[in-house]
């Protein structure tokens, strides 16, 4: 009975060491390369069944639907996405983070022409049982293939001292104001990344501000809902992007840095 009760401890203190070892950058660049691996050997149901949270959401056609009851619904098909990380953000409590990086789908298994390149922008959250789980997963489409990732870009938000207490509903606000106009330079930074559909990724204030202001002005972002990391200094906005007829979606990032909201990642879809 010693021996047992010996040999269970030691595997809950594993777990509990891996689980833990795991609410860092390293461990959600980790879970995104893992969530890749997994759907080129599998089937891309598989893959999202596995690693969304149970409340994580998707995009079709315009609205926000759990993922895993469209990918329940979804047939398996054997077509195959291949991805990776090149942006990573991961808030100072270390269980909340987004990532963004190129990605490029295979008809089929093994098949060398793939037939869609693009990027995609997810939003992690770590779980009770110390897992990484994918709350969100917006991509865009371009006509080119993106150059292979030589290094992540990674950013850790610093640990906030007598820092004043502020809900999502600030976030909110802050983003509906930004909807009124995307030009709004001050809420961007020199490291901020977007997507947008049919383009490569700009990243940097210049860019990004001369990429929103071609955006006609018959275009209309409305905010939905989204989320705030426990320590109050990584959120994500959601909402529909709607042109005449056409509805689609955008995924927004705010991360507070030096005592200011500003807009880390932009997904336009």
């Amino acid at each position: 009975m010693k021996k047992c009760l010996a040999v269970f401890s030691a595997s809950c203190m594993l777990i509990c060491s891996f689980a833990f070892s795991q609410k860092n950058i390293r461990g959600l660049v980790d879970a995104e390369k893992a969530f890749a691996s997994f759907t080129q050997t599998h089937t891309i149901r598989e893959g999202f069944l596995k690693y969304m949270d149970s409340n994580g959401v998707v995009f079709r056609q315009g609205i926000a639907v759990n993922a895993l009851d469209a990918f329940q619904k979804q047939a398996a098909g054997s077509a195959r996405l291949n991805w990776e990380p090149a942006f990573v953000v991961i808030s100072a409590s270390g269980d909340f983070g987004i990532t963004t990086g190129p990605y490029i789908l295979h008809p089929k298994p093994l098949q060398d022409t793939p037939v869609a390149y693009g990027n995609f922008s997810s939003v992690w959250i770590m779980n009770k049982q110390g897992e990484w789980k994918n709350l969100v997963d917006l991509g865009v489409s371009c006509t080119k293939r993106a150059g292979d990732v030589k290094q992540v870009q990674e950013i850790i938000l610093a640990p906030k001292t007598m820092m004043v207490p502020v809900s999502f509903d600030d976030v909110l606000t802050l983003d509906k104001k930004f909807n009124q106009d995307l030009t709004i330079a001050t809420q961007l930074s020199a490291d901020s990344w977007l997507n947008i559909e049919g383009e490569a990724p700009v990243t940097g204030i210049q860019m990004i501000s001369n990429v929103l202001m071609h955006i006609p002005d018959t275009v209309l972002f409305h905010s939905e809902t989204g989320k705030i990391s426990t320590a109050g200094d990584l959120a994500y906005v959601y909402g529909s992007v709607v042109n005449g007829n056409k509805k689609e979606n955008y995924l927004r990032v705010w991360a507070n840095r030096n005592k200011r909201w500003q807009v880390i990642l932009q997904t336009i879809k």
